[in-house]
């Protein structure tokens, strides 16, 4: 679960970006069917092992500064199956961070280890959609425990920062942002990664729409279709995959509102006024640089076996703003399986206890 994430979001506030698109995206376009539903078929005592690859950096010219890098891989069980959905559980498994700046490294000591020992229980409908997380409060309290951690580490490592940022605001304001199962459930990324699609369906081909449903301008494409099989072992025939890539403009001042939001409530009014000439001054560069607003791109991949496991995930999102670009990867992809049998209508798509 990405803790230090969920922390460092609300300490800093900062906008997560992508860089260029490197998945080779390979659908078959031959099947009969004219649309996919994502559909769990899953069964009590089902496992899956997944990797989750997580990076953050920025890019100012030819330089790149890595601000996390790190490697976690979890477990997903079954642990039932009834007429409404799946009761399931996330047990982790490990976590290696492998970079890092001073505010995430500290922050990822704090929580990392502390969260490894809680396991999450959560629910699915019928259709394998995420509806809830039954402990969360287990879970919760285990956040309190690391916010007072948290910032022990900041505020002994980092000399002066309680005249910038008072100490009981951050504490506050990161304790406000984990007190709800809506706030818990965000902070596992991985599984609205993993069941996200489930439920939903989608017209097989290509697809190009222009929108400002989220309120800005947005240019989505979208490619829908069966995958090949690459590894006559772990692939099967009825295997697919999703793929979608959306470019949101979003004006300049509507932006630096966005990034400085959150670090005006708690900081000290000193550094904020301090804070108001630096966001004048970006303000005036991204509208030398990017006069139509910041682009934020979005590009998602989601793969599934025929039963509707997920198979790989990748996520990639940026904020293009001109003279920099802040980039964030996200890559799940399964390592182990052990499936039960699941009767399908399509005898020669049935599972093979795998």
């Amino acid at each position: 679960m990405n803790t230090a994430k969920k922390l460092k979001t609300l300490l800093l506030a900062m906008l997560a970006c992508m860089t260029a698109w490197s998945q080779n995206l390979m659908l078959s376009q031959e099947e009969p069917e004219d649309e996919i539903a994502v559909v769990g078929f899953f069964c009590k005592n089902d496992t899956m092992t997944y990797r989750q690859t997580h990076n953050k950096y920025k890019v100012q010219g030819n330089d790149t500064t890595v601000s996390e890098s790190y490697e976690a891989e979890f477990m997903i069980v079954v642990t039932d199956s009834t007429s409404d959905g799946y009761k399931m559980k996330y047990i982790p498994l490990s976590f290696t961070l492998h970079d890092a700046d001073t505010v995430t490294r500290l922050m990822t000591k704090a929580m990392s280890q502390l969260m490894q020992s809680v396991e999450c229980e959560f629910t699915t409908d019928e259709m394998g959609s995420l509806k809830s997380i039954t402990n969360w409060r287990e879970i919760r309290d285990q956040f309190k425990k690391g916010v007072k951690g948290t910032c022990d580490s900041l505020y002994s490592t980092i000399p002066g920062l309680d005249s910038i940022m008072p100490r009981k605001s951050l504490e506050n304001i990161l304790l406000l942002g984990v007190s709800t199962e809506e706030d818990i459930r965000d902070s596992y990324e991985e599984l609205e990664n993993l069941f996200v699609m489930h439920g939903s369906i989608y017209d097989l081909g290509d697809k190009e729409v222009d929108t400002e449903e989220q309120g800005y301008p947005q240019h989505i494409s979208a490619r829908i279709g069966y995958t090949p099989i690459k590894d006559e072992e772990n692939d099967f025939d009825g295997d697919y995959a999703i793929s979608t890539l959306s470019t949101t403009t979003i004006p300049v001042e509507d932006v630096m509102d966005l990034g400085f939001g959150a670090l005006s409530m708690i900081m000290s009014d000193m550094a904020n006024d301090s804070l108001a000439m630096y966001r004048d001054q970006i303000v005036d560069s991204l509208k030398i640089a990017k006069p139509n607003g910041a682009e934020v791109i979005v590009k998602e991949y989601y793969g599934f076996f025929l039963n509707g496991w997920p198979k790989e995930c990748y996520y990639e999102k940026a904020v293009d703003l001109g003279f920099v670009q802040n980039i964030e990867t996200r890559y799940i992809e399964w390592i182990s399986r052990n499936w039960h049998v699941y009767v399908l209508d399509d005898e020669s798509t049935d599972n093979k206890n795998i």
